[in-house]
């Protein structure tokens, strides 16, 4: 449902991502009036709402002028899937509408089959695996054309594998470095954010390889860690310091960085889209930030959240993994906002006096709510609730379509009502009426 009723363009940078995608399989995607196309009709909501939109699936643009070519590069793997579908439409009907419906469907079913083989394929945590890759935003994601869905994919892979390695008893063989460099590869290619789970492979058991100089360092720093766990946190405290010190070296240094972040984190009042934007889209803030979920709904979705991990089946991990899945979840968030205030605030917005980050989304870590899973098996041991299997499955798929249902209304009421959907019950209450 969401493939059929997801505006065209509607999504974040979806014109960029067109283009983006468009390139690969084209030498000049700026021919024709695309850009102007791109730039003028993006999101445009008085289409959908006087039902003008059918024009973008209809009217032929310029794109057959284009001259086909081949501009693939490794670094741009994360637009193939969607690229392939747009040739495909463009030879069915070279419309706007049409080859970004492609783009879009090629795409859904990449996140389909990846996400569907990383839970079957995951050693624990399926229930909160399953639950994120449905939750609104990530489906949003998954019917658009951007490269967020390859993002999701890699986010999902990895720790499909990270619970299979940390699980296993026995030594790696030759064949088991195949998937472990396929990952590690999609990591490089996906958003730079992603890079983070590589501390993974830092926490792994060492049994999975041949003793060696290594292995016995980070073996030595773990059992550091374990011995002497207040000064292992104040050392990496103070290398933080040192970190943000470092990037902000040309914004007044680690005085400033600690406001910057300070501001962005614990001052809605500074930053007023922090619950709107960053928190509520973690799970629904859709279309360009024009319709979300109510934070009251999203904090039921937050507890519906907890009591999954709670619930997980239980699994002795060691306290290295859970410890850094807790702190790739926090760096990655960390990391987000300081890299969205030197490159997009100061650097492409311009705003100089600026005491906090400007333009991050919840989309960007709702793939990273897989990294709270060995926290949540980890407080097992000091919370208890208790819900059967058969309570769990009801509740899961409630909430679920609940999720569902909510997205698609709040969609349709935002697109294809006159006025957005503020007096629907009366109008539909007036055409009831009418009919009796």
């Amino acid at each position: 449902m969401p493939f059929i009723i997801q505006p065209v363009f509607s999504i974040p940078d979806e014109g960029a991502h067109f283009t983006n995608a468009y390139s690969i399989f084209h030498d000049d995607p700026k021919r024709g009036n695309f850009s102007e196309y791109r730039n003028q009709y993006s999101n445009n909501i008085d289409m959908y709402r006087n039902f003008t939109f059918i024009e973008r699936f209809t009217k032929k643009r310029t794109y057959n002028q284009d001259k086909l070519g081949f501009n693939f590069t490794l670094g741009r793997v994360q637009y193939l899937p969607q690229s392939v579908g747009m040739l495909l439409g463009q030879f069915i009907y070279p419309s706007a509408g049409v080859l970004l419906s492609f783009g879009r469907l090629f795409n859904l079913i990449i996140y389909i089959l990846a996400i569907y083989f990383a839970i079957k394929k995951a050693k624990f945590g399926k229930w909160m695996m399953a639950a994120v890759a449905l939750l609104p935003m990530s489906i949003q994601q998954a019917v658009s054309i951007s490269y967020d869905v390859f993002f999701f994919v890699t986010v999902f892979l990895t720790f499909s594998l990270v619970t299979n390695l940390v699980t296993r008893q026995e030594r790696l063989k030759w064949r088991d470095y195949l998937p472990i460099f396929f990952v590690i590869c999609l990591l490089f290619t996906a958003k730079q954010s992603s890079l983070v789970m590589l501390l993974y492979f830092l926490a792994l058991p060492v049994s999975l390889i041949k003793p060696n100089f290594f292995t016995s360092i980070i073996d030595a720093i773990w059992q550091f860690f374990n011995r002497y766990r207040l000064l292992f946190v104040v050392l990496i405290i103070l290398s933080s310091l040192v970190f943000i010190q470092y990037y902000f070296k040309n914004y007044d240094g680690l005085t400033r960085g600690l406001q910057v972040l300070f501001n962005t984190f614990f001052r809605p009042d500074i930053k007023t889209d922090l619950d709107s934007t960053v928190v509520t889209g973690i799970v629904g803030n859709f279309g360009w930030l024009t319709h979300r979920f109510p934070e009251w709904f999203v904090i039921l979705d937050f507890i519906f959240l907890f009591l999954i991990l709670l619930n997980e089946p239980k699994i002795k991990l060691q306290n290295r993994f859970v410890f850094t899945s807790t702190i790739i979840f926090l760096i990655n968030i960390i990391m987000v906002s300081m890299t969205m205030f030197t490159l997009w605030t100061v650097g492409a917005l311009k705003q100089f006096d600026f005491m906090h980050a400007v333009g991050e989304q919840g989309r960007y870590y709702t793939p990273f709510l897989l990294c709270l899973i060995p926290m949540g098996i980890f407080l097992q041991k000091f919370i208890t609730v208790k819900i059967s299997n058969f309570v769990m499955r009801d509740l899961f798929v409630s909430v679920v379509v609940i999720n569902f249902i909510y997205f698609v209304v709040l969609t349709l009421l935002f697109y294809y009502t006159t006025d957005g959907g503020v007096r629907f019950i009366l109008q539909i209450i007036k055409w009831i009426r009418g009919i009796l």
